[in-house]
């Protein structure tokens, strides 16, 4: 027969033992460290936004560009200058030369006739006609140049040497093709023309030989020719 249980004994096999406060206290702050996010990592920086290029700002490929054409602009600036000074425009010449600094032909003619083999020219002609240049070349073929400007506002050339031969014709008158016969001052000579509206008249002397060109008319050519070959005829800067 079985011995009935104490119920003291019974009623403490079912009482559940008391957990202790601290352990619970202690699962909570682990299970919260365990889910927090560690505040000490640092947050990342957000990356810069692109700048905008000015309008007005210039790469250095453009500044180069700019460079160049600033650069070949002065130097074409300067290429005209040059040519308008040295050989003009369309062969007039617009620019007045103060009459103190104007070239003094006669000086040039008289230097020159101490070289020369040929009589001088020195042509006289009226205010109208600027004196522009006086060379004398020496050498094998010595030859005396002078360049007026007409009072049709034209380039007028006069050549003189000893002779003049075709091909001293055409070196001064390229193209250049007789066209006709004309007496100036008693002297035999030949009117010629050639390129670029160029014409002219060619004249040989006793020991001489001269041509006058330009695309002046034929009224400044005749005057220039008349004046150089009287000049000649009566002995040039030494009959003077």
């Amino acid at each position: 027969m079985p011995t009935p249980k104490d119920p003291s004994a019974q009623a403490s096999e079912h009482r559940s033992e008391p957990v202790p406060e601290s352990a619970e206290s202690t699962e909570g702050v682990e299970k919260e460290g365990a889910d927090a996010t560690p505040s000490s990592a640092p947050a990342a920086a957000p990356a810069p936004a692109p700048r905008k290029r000015s309008p007005y700002s210039m790469s250095k490929g453009d500044a180069s560009m700019r460079n160049i054409a600033w650069a070949l602009g002065l130097t074409l600036g300067c290429v005209a200058v040059v040519g308008v000074i040295f050989f003009g425009v369309g062969r007039s010449v617009d620019r007045e030369i103060p009459e103190t600094s104007r070239l003094d032909v006669g000086a040039s003619a008289q230097r020159a006739q101490e070289q020369a083999p040929f009589p001088v020219a020195q042509p006289a002609l009226d205010s109208s006609w600027t004196p522009r240049a006086a060379d004398y070349t020496a050498g094998d073929r010595p030859t005396w140049e002078l360049r007026f400007t007409s009072p049709s506002n034209s380039l007028v050339t006069i050549v003189e040497s000893e002779e003049m031969s075709a091909a001293d014709l055409s070196s001064q008158l390229p193209g250049a093709d007789v066209t006709g016969d004309v007496t100036i001052e008693g002297v035999d000579c030949q009117r010629v023309s050639g390129e670029d509206e160029e014409h002219g008249i060619t004249c040989q002397g006793d020991g001489w030989a001269v041509i006058v060109h330009g695309a002046a008319d034929d009224g400044d050519l005749d005057t220039a020719a008349k004046a150089t070959v009287r000049s000649i005829e009566d002995g040039g800067t030494a009959g003077s």
